[in-house]
């Protein structure tokens, strides 16, 4: 390829050792590493550097063993506890690693500014969320957790001084030979392609909520990095094991999706949910018989009442928050509480509480050091997957994002040292960036990113969500075939004009969109069996005997290979289960 040509379309080249792709918790703890451990670092985000992506939407769960308010807790007792809450999938290794580093993920963030809740003698307040917790081991601040670790991190990150850029979309990885060594991307504001090249690539690009109408996440949850790694290449894990919440508003349409964790106030008194004839209906779906079950059976039990037509009038149950008293909800859940107020809801009232995508379970894998199965590519936060297994237990997220986020900056750090700037091909970025132009063609003239996207969240609402089956999926399934083959390829945008073009940007997205909903319908498709956050009402039970497996996805040609794979051996884990 001529270089005069690839110099017309490609708009701007830069270079960095660590590049980080993703602006939220994970990113920036890998930033921070990257560059203490002396390495030049660039973090990219959608949003706005340390102001978007999901860690600022944490609310009240950072699980810790120290074992404040009961001594019996111990790393241990966390790390069985996950082993648990994973249903025997989680990777053993990756699991006691971060319930083991912890307490030093703690003392990290505080030594960064970070301050917690404690009590009167110094020792840091725990709560417990749901039986998924032995003991009481959630650290909190207030009801916005987030709040504070972000708060930290971003100091930190402009302390250090270190380069971002805001609003860039990452469309590829490039390679030299096996090895990740830069991508290309597309500046939203400019409507500039980027080629940036690094030793080595953090994806923190966070989770795929936007794939369903209902989901807690941000808006630009879109799936990007589990799309991108695939086609560079690389392994993806548990990816059929989507957390779907139980306690997401669904009335009025302007607060639709937000959480309100009324677990906590169910400790306090609070009546537990209830559906349309006023009767407590959890202990039925739970095996253990509990009112305030693991998370992901909230979202199935909800899921039974409203099927059986015992839901709310807007496909939920009900929570009263009038069941407990005003001061009772402005001391555990201020934070909440005043924002659904802000919207004119009654908190004296009962609300309307159902569904919403809140987490995927799996995602790229990676190992000890955070390290993808692709040179040079690591993965840290909810687009990583084998630390949960097949259902992340509450509070699990912001310990894991600490612990990794360290350890995949100083290991790309590591990475980029040792192998310095790798070289892709003129050709294959110049085929990028005819693919990336592409989408502003007049010759397209098929629908709308908006009105693909809309299709694909009804089909996942309706076939991949809640509750799954074999005839939904393979519908699902097909129609994503469809999808790639024929409205992806004619998909048109409203405008040619590249600069803060947000219609082209959704193009972008949706693509990636459609590919990730085919890897996750198609493990939950080959899973034939129920577990975690994985139902399948066709095959209600667990199945040990075959399904004490891990779901492999690859890229294979144009289409997808799903592998099975006996689950990480662990001696301990015989006892746990």
């Amino acid at each position: 390829m001529g270089g005069g040509k690839l110099e017309r379309m490609i708009d701007r080249i830069l270079e960095t050792d660590v590049l980080i792709v993703g602006g939220g918790g994970g990113g920036l703890r890998a930033a921070v590493a990257a560059h203490d451990a002396g390495a030049r670092v660039l973090v990219l985000s959608k949003g706005i550097v340390g102001k978007s992506g999901l860690t600022q939407t944490a609310v009240t769960g950072f699980q810790v063993a120290f074992g404040y308010a009961d001594p019996r807790d111990n790393a241990e007792v966390h790390y069985a506890d996950t082993i648990r809450g994973g249903y025997g999938l989680a990777d053993p290794d990756l699991a006691r690693i971060f319930t083991a580093e912890a307490v030093e993920a703690v003392d990290d963030i505080e030594s960064f500014g970070a301050r917690f809740d404690r009590e009167e003698n110094g020792k840091l307040v725990q709560r417990k969320l749901d039986s998924s917790q032995t003991y009481p081991r959630s650290i909190k601040k207030g009801d916005s957790l987030g709040t504070p670790i972000m708060q930290a991190l971003r100091r930190q990150i402009n302390k250090r001084d270190i380069p971002r850029r805001h609003e860039i979309l990452v469309t590829r990885l490039l390679k030299d030979g096996s090895r990740v060594c830069g991508v290309m991307a597309v500046d939203f504001q400019t409507g500039e392609l980027l080629d940036i090249r690094a030793g080595a690539v953090v994806m923190a690009t966070g989770g795929a909520g936007e794939l369903f109408p209902v989901h807690s996440n941000t808006p630009d949850s879109t799936g990007d990095g589990y799309a991108l790694a695939l086609e560079a290449g690389a392994d993806l894990v548990d990816v059929e094991f989507l957390l779907m919440l139980g306690h997401a508003v669904l009335y009025p349409a302007t607060v639709r999706g937000v959480l309100f964790t009324f677990q906590y106030l169910l400790t306090k008194g609070a009546r537990p949910l209830f559906n349309a004839d006023g009767e407590p209906f959890l202990a039925r779906y739970d095996p253990e018989g509990s009112d305030n079950p693991a998370r992901h059976i909230y979202a199935r039990a909800i899921y039974g009442e409203v099927r059986a037509g015992r839901g709310s009038p807007h496909g939920g149950a009900f929570f009263d928050p009038g069941s407990v008293s005003m001061e009772t909800l402005m001391e555990s859940l201020p934070s909440q509480t005043k924002y659904l107020q802000s919207f004119g809801i009654d908190m004296t009232k009962p609300i309307e509480v159902g569904a919403a995508a809140h987490y995927v379970c799996g995602g790229i894998r990676i190992g000890a050091q955070a390290q993808s199965t692709v040179p040079g590519l690591f993965a840290v936060g909810e687009c990583s997957g084998g630390p949960h297994g097949a259902g992340r237990i509450g509070g699990n997220s912001l310990t894991e994002i600490l612990v990794f986020g360290k350890r995949a900056g100083r290991a790309a750090a590591e990475f980029a040292g040792s192998h310095g700037a790798g070289q892709t091909d003129d050709a294959v970025i110049a085929a990028e960036a005819d693919r990336v132009l592409d989408y502003l063609s007049d010759r397209r003239t098929g629908p709308r990113p908006n009105v693909i996207k809309a299709r694909l969240q009804k089909l996942m609402n309706d076939h991949v969500g809640v509750v799954r089956n074999d005839d939904g999926l393979r519908q699902a399934i097909a129609a994503f075939e469809r999808m790639e083959a024929e409205d992806l390829q004619g998909m048109s945008v409203a405008d040619a004009n590249r600069i803060g073009n947000y219609d082209w940007i959704e193009a972008l997205e949706v693509t990636a969109m459609v590919r990730f909903a085919r890897a996750m319908a198609g493990a939950a498709l080959a899973r034939t069996e129920s577990r975690g956050a994985h139902y399948r009402e066709d095959y209600p039970e667990r199945d040990d005997g075959i399904w004490l497996k891990n779901i492999v996805i690859r890229k294979d040609g144009d289409g997808l290979a799903f592998e099975t794979q006996a689950r990480a051996a662990d001696p301990a884990l015989e006892a746990i289960e």
